[in-house]
């Protein structure tokens, strides 16, 4: 099958599978990859790296915004689209590439990363990852914002990125030559665990284009994003605790692998706002992301 034909197939195979997005690299697009997130350090054999993203229901974000419901951003957004949508989508596209021959990886969000110990000496580390924002931007979707989500013109940061490794030689898509961040700093400010700095510190380089984001400090995110902080939580009491969390977080924990209670105020609902009110995505819709000023909690604990 001619390179090209093939590329257009496995492309409509994972389009017709529910990806919103898809992007192909060369593997020499990641030849200045950090130590341990090369591609070949999962498959050794990898010559192409297919890049799918999956949009977030916005509705999800915007409940959050208005401080009324979380469970939408939790099972859609995380639960749905990293388990149950994504194994499905990734393996149609594994499957139509095995059956012609070529073996094929799927390449989910992470579970764990370089777990054990090298089974060779001088090997890799086992269930070695890569950051699928990276592949984004190899696959020539998009670029990396100011927060350090990956930001499409489609979407803004309202998507799940996936990857599939081939053997098979595709054809790759330019690298995305525009602008979706415009280094505005709505993110940064709105940030409530104030981890994203107010200008790019961290640069990389995939071809001919440097890519450029703001070293988010996960530290300070986390204590937020799995909601510690009164203000930001509506779920605390006087008696919480990590050994005593709210009933509502155990529903959670009971529930889905992967929850927030921020549900990304700065980094994704803020971020949609700008690009939607200022024209910088192609996506628009009747109600506006954040349409007031964003809440906080000044209330006490009871």
């Amino acid at each position: 099958m001619p390179l090209d034909t093939l590329t257009a197939e496995v492309k409509r195979v994972a389009l017709q599978a529910g990806a919103d997005l898809v992007g192909v690299a060369s593997i020499e697009r990641f030849d200045k990859a950090p130590e341990g997130l090369h591609p070949r350090g999962i498959f050794s054999k990898t010559r192409s790296v297919i890049a799918l993203g999956c949009r977030m229901v916005r509705g999800a974000l915007k409940t959050i915004e208005e401080g009324n419901y979380w469970q939408a951003y939790n099972c859609d957004s995380y639960q749905y689209l990293n388990e149950v949508f994504a194994p499905h989508m990734l393996r149609k596209a594994v499957l139509f590439l095995e059956d012609k021959g070529f073996t094929s990886v799927p390449i989910h969000n992470p579970f764990c990363v370089n777990q054990g110990r090298p089974v060779r000496p001088g090997g890799t580390r086992p269930d070695g990852h890569m950051s699928l924002r990276v592949v984004g931007c190899a696959a020539g979707l998009g670029e990396l914002g100011l927060s350090k989500l990956f930001l499409t013109p489609e979407f803004g940061p309202r998507q799940r990125m996936f990857a599939v490794l081939t053997d098979a030689e595709l054809e790759p898509d330019p690298l995305f030559a525009g602008s979706v961040c415009d280094l505005c700093g709505e993110c940064a400010q709105a940030c409530p665990a104030d981890a994203i700095p107010s200008a790019p510190n961290v640069e990389f380089d995939i071809g001919d284009r440097t890519f450029r984001h703001g070293a988010l400090d996960c530290e300070k995110c986390m204590r937020i994003h799995i909601g510690w902080d009164p203000r930001y939580s509506p779920f605390l009491n006087k008696d919480s605790s990590p050994e005593n969390p709210p009933s509502y977080y155990k529903f959670l924990d009971h529930r889905f692998r992967h929850h927030t209670i921020c549900g990304g105020r700065g980094c994704l609902r803020k971020c949609v706002d700008h690009l939607e009110r200022s024209g910088r995505i192609q996506k628009r819709y009747n109600t506006p992301m954040v349409e007031d000023e964003q809440w906080v909690i000044h209330e006490p604990l009871e």
